[in-house]
């Protein structure tokens, strides 16, 4: 089994997970942060893990905190803090000699940079194995929709797609 794992506010990073995993083949779960348990990650062959950018980095309490206090869109839809931060899921990952791979979603520019080499570099090490450099996807800064993953820019979700394949075909040549 692989997983896709995702901490996700407005479901933008958590649609660029399930792209993923479908590029990664159908026996690829998407999950969440709490859904990934440390027994589930034990149990997987591929691990990729994702999380929006937050002031240049890993989310963190204070900018989840942040994010609550900003609805998305004209409905104001409210962030999803209902997982684990991926900053906490990553203290809790089991070490052992597993594939994975890391992204982010972010804004173009010079302040959208760095969840997916954070966690690249916590993956190995605990003695993961990447299968490529960390990618970043690209989400929009502002939205007047209040549906999930309304940020996400165009085409973004096929280059997530066309990447899950991209790390499929690497996996298997490893194995």
């Amino acid at each position: 089994m692989d997983i896709v794992v995702f901490e996700s506010l407005y479901g933008n990073t958590a649609a660029v997970a399930a792209a993923i995993a479908v590029g990664l083949g159908e026996d690829t779960r998407a999950l969440t942060t709490s859904e990934a348990t440390p027994d589930v990650v034990a149990a997987a062959r591929v691990v990729v893990a994702g999380a929006p950018v937050h002031a240049m980095s890993l989310p963190t309490a204070a900018t989840r905190e942040s994010a609550r206090a900003k609805p998305q869109g004209a409905e104001h839809m409210p962030a999803d803090l209902g997982h684990l931060s991926m900053r906490e899921w990553l203290t809790a990952l089991p070490r052992g000699p597993r594939l994975g791979a890391a992204f982010d979603t972010r804004v173009r520019g010079p302040l959208g940079h760095g969840s997916s080499k954070a966690i690249a570099q916590t993956l190995e090490a605990c003695g993961f194995t990447l299968l490529d450099a960390p990618r970043g996807f690209t989400v929009h800064m502002h939205t007047s929709s209040s549906e999930p993953a309304a940020l996400l820019a165009r085409g973004q979700l096929d280059l997530a797609r066309e990447w899950g394949e991209q790390l499929r075909e690497r996996a298997a040549a490893l194995v």
